[in-house]
């Protein structure tokens, strides 16, 4: 029986520091060879929905806004101008640095390249990284006003600017994440009723799969929803608590080949 195989991105198939591990590459290729469906879940957008030379058969981008299966678009819902106006405006008003993500761009404002940098020190880049490495295709326009955005993710500079733009903007999905550790690094904004969960559903009845057949691997809080709707979920060993509390099975970091022995363990590979 093929399953059907849902993989987070970032600290999944993704070390912390942007490296995608070969043995992650092949055990993905060899799932596909055997007829399994390999998915890419994440909060990321289409553009940078599928990293290094991994091949996939669909993907579910910002965390549930867009699906693609097989080449067909499934969902692809954004954020409208008058939303991005009002975020940005807010965002620029209370001094605080932040990026966009659109399927067809990702925009940056007019600090961003400079005041990010000590937060992806903080998040697992070595050294003194540079943004526009970590986000080649980054631009940064003199009018953050774009239209066909998804997302939109902003430096925390405490965790109070996440609760006091909760507070201000209650109409829409309010998020944090980080990356190595526990610490909340960013504050993130979507439309409201979009998430993982949802819209994996939404592609197993489109494929009409059952849950036994699914193995979701994650790291993070925002894939526990994920979790619930496999029926095997897998927390990498660099995940957070909550999310290998919530998984059925622990698994070796990302860069200690972690994807590679699991496939192998359940006999999909």
């Amino acid at each position: 029986m093929n399953k059907k195989l849902l993989f987070d991105v970032d600290g999944t198939l993704v070390s912390y520091e942007g490296i995608v591990p070969q043995s992650c590459v092949d055990a993905l290729k060899q799932a596909k060879e055997k007829g399994h469906y390999v998915f890419v879940v994440t909060g990321r957008t289409r553009n940078r929905a599928v990293v290094g030379p991994i091949e996939v058969s669909g993907m579910i981008c910002g965390n549930g806004a867009y699906i693609e299966c097989e080449g067909k678009v499934l969902k692809d819902q954004k954020l409208s101008l008058e939303d991005v106006k009002e975020i940005t405006d807010y965002l620029d008003h209370h001094d605080i640095c932040y990026f966009m993500e659109g399927n067809d761009g990702l925009y940056g404002s007019h600090d961003f390249e400079t005041r990010a940098v000590p937060t992806y020190q903080k998040y697992g880049h070595s050294g003194t990284p540079k943004i526009r490495d970590i986000y080649p295709m980054m631009e940064f326009p003199q009018s953050m006003y774009q239209k066909n955005i998804t997302k939109i993710n902003y430096i925390l500079n405490t965790y109070q600017d996440y609760l006091d733009f909760k507070e201000h903007f209650p109409q829409f999905q309010c998020l944090t994440w980080g990356g190595q550790g526990e610490d909340a690094l960013f504050g993130d904004c979507a439309l409201p009723h979009i998430d993982k969960k949802s819209a994996i559903e939404q592609l197993i009845d489109y494929l009409d799969i059952d849950q036994k057949d699914i193995y979701a691997f994650g790291d993070a809080e925002v894939d526990i929803p994920m979790f619930q709707c496999a029926g095997t979920s897998i927390c990498m060993g660099n995940g957070r608590e909550a999310a290998k509390k919530a998984a059925n099975y622990i698994t070796k970091d990302v860069q200690d080949d972690g994807i590679f022995e699991t496939l192998k363990y359940f006999k999909i590979i």
